[in-house]
């Protein structure tokens, strides 16, 4: 999927040298894509304004010398719900897909896919994350020496907002309809709770 973590682009890179299994990037121009143009321009990579994530990361795919024939696009999706759908769209027999996200979206969208992959049975879902966050005293990053992705601010309200999108009433069967029900384990959701007691203007924020 697109997003504004470039690591995916390595991780995408890195299973294709593995597996020879071809890429499709899923994302058109969503909330991610300033971070991802920002991102860019961090690293020292020219940036185009307003171009589909999936548009951005076919090209750094194939700068990494994955073959222009095996990297396939999906760029009208705008989240993580219609990543899954218009990926769905687009396959008609039974794969095994590896899952590649921001990592503070990957629980939403392997819920996501496997609403959408639901009628097409035989199909494996594997998630895989690009990376583990590393939580700096001022950004988060893939690790001490690695360049930030997220400040920690953006880090904060990701996963706070994660937490809301997952219930029933949002991305669930009660609103958008993306997703079945997810069990969001006890510890989770009581740090999320008291976070909610103690500084319910950043859950408000983050929800929006």
């Amino acid at each position: 999927m697109g997003s504004a973590v470039l690591e995916s682009v390595e991780a995408a890179a890195e299973a294709h040298r593995a597996y020879g299994a071809p890429i499709l990037v899923s994302g058109g121009i969503g909330h991610s894509t300033s971070f991802l143009e920002d991102a860019l321009r961090q690293r020292g990579v020219e940036a185009t304004t307003g171009r589909p994530e999936s548009h951005v990361f076919r090209d750094l795919l194939t700068s990494a010398g994955v073959a222009p024939e095996d990297v396939a696009v999906e760029d009208r999706s705008t989240n993580c719900g219609e990543n899954a759908a218009f990926t769905r769209e687009l396959i008609s027999t039974p794969q095994t897909l590896l899952l590649i996200q921001d990592p503070t979206m990957q629980r939403r969208t392997h819920a996501c896919f496997e609403r959408s992959f639901a009628d097409l049975a035989g199909t494996t879902l594997i998630s895989r994350a690009p990376l583990i966050p590393w939580i700096g005293p001022d950004r988060v990053s893939a690790g001490p020496d690695r360049p930030e992705i997220w400040t920690r601010d953006r880090f904060r309200s990701l996963i706070l907002g994660e937490i809301h999108r997952l219930s029933p009433d949002v991305y669930g069967p009660r609103g958008r309809n993306f997703i079945d029900h997810v069990d969001i384990p006890a510890e989770v959701l009581a740090a999320y709770n008291e976070l909610a007691t103690r500084h319910p203007q950043l859950v408000r924020a983050a929800a929006t």
